[in-house]
């Protein structure tokens, strides 16, 4: 087993993907994780433009994802495989445009903490901000809320989780694209997915700080209407959500959520 790289990250390694042509995303990433004294390494392998077509016939059906995703898959596929190559027990895995919240650390350790518990096989969301979810995440106690991932801009996962999944993407091909599969082959191999209450990341992408290089939609539209519909999305899913759920309980006894986490 690995030492863990701080104390308070409670994590042997964090892995960020990236593209070794992507020099501004690089040097965002960069300068975010050493705000936060975080150390890291990028996980470079399985670029787009490199990949052959033995590698995508070895792990891809036929038809989509598109390259650009299957190069993202694969990275975090090599992220879980270093896991297991070096016994790491929690890894942290960041896309290239994430951004941290102030207060990411001290939230981080509450959420580590609270994993002390768990099973072996889970994974811990840290994203998710415009995300919509049910309303049992707004009554849960806390500190962790039993929930499905949606996205895949930065998580903790530990050990177990990460063989089962290099397990299964070995005997299994790949037919979506890395947030999907990570729900996907988690469910199928009974590793636990948790959310904090409150989300530790976001995505540059999602808030006009990059372009987005996968994301249909968002390339429909320019950086203004992206940032304006996501600043929209949040706050009706979470903040109004939040309020309208909890006044609903408080005029109702007895329903506060008891799932597990």
């Amino acid at each position: 087993m690995t030492a863990p790289l701080d104390p308070e990250l409670a994590v042997d390694a964090v892995f960020v993907l990236s593209v070794k042509t992507f020099t501004e995303r690089i040097a965002h990433v960069r300068r975010e994780l050493e705000r936060f004294g975080i150390p890291f390494e990028f996980i470079f392998d399985f670029d787009a433009a490199e990949l052959d077509d033995a590698t995508i016939q070895k792990h891809f059906a036929a038809g989509p994802p598109m390259r650009k995703q299957m190069s993202l898959t694969l990275k975090h596929l090599q992220a879980w495989r270093l896991a297991g190559a070096r016994g790491a027990r929690r890894i942290m895995v960041f896309e290239d445009d994430v951004i941290l919240h102030p207060e990411f650390r001290a939230r981080l350790a509450g959420a580590m903490r609270a994993a002390d518990a768990l099973a072996p096989g889970w994974l811990i969301f840290l994203g998710g901000a415009d995300a919509k979810v049910p309303d049992r995440f707004f009554l849960h106690p806390g500190p962790l809320v039993a929930l499905a991932s949606t996205t895949a801009e930065g998580y903790v996962t530990d050990l177990a989780a990460c063989r089962r999944r290099v397990a299964w993407c070995d005997a299994n091909k790949i037919m979506l694209p890395a947030d999907q599969l990570i729900t996907h082959v988690d469910r199928a191999e009974n590793i636990a997915q948790y959310w904090p209450p409150g989300p530790l990341v976001e995505q540059g992408s999602v808030i006009g700080l990059f372009d987005s290089v996968l994301d249909a939609t968002r390339q429909k539209h320019g950086r203004f209407y992206n940032v304006a519909r996501h600043r929209w999305t949040k706050w009706r899913r979470r903040t109004l959500r939040r309020h309208w759920v909890r006044a609903r309980a408080a005029l109702r006894p007895g329903t506060r959520s008891r799932d597990p986490g």
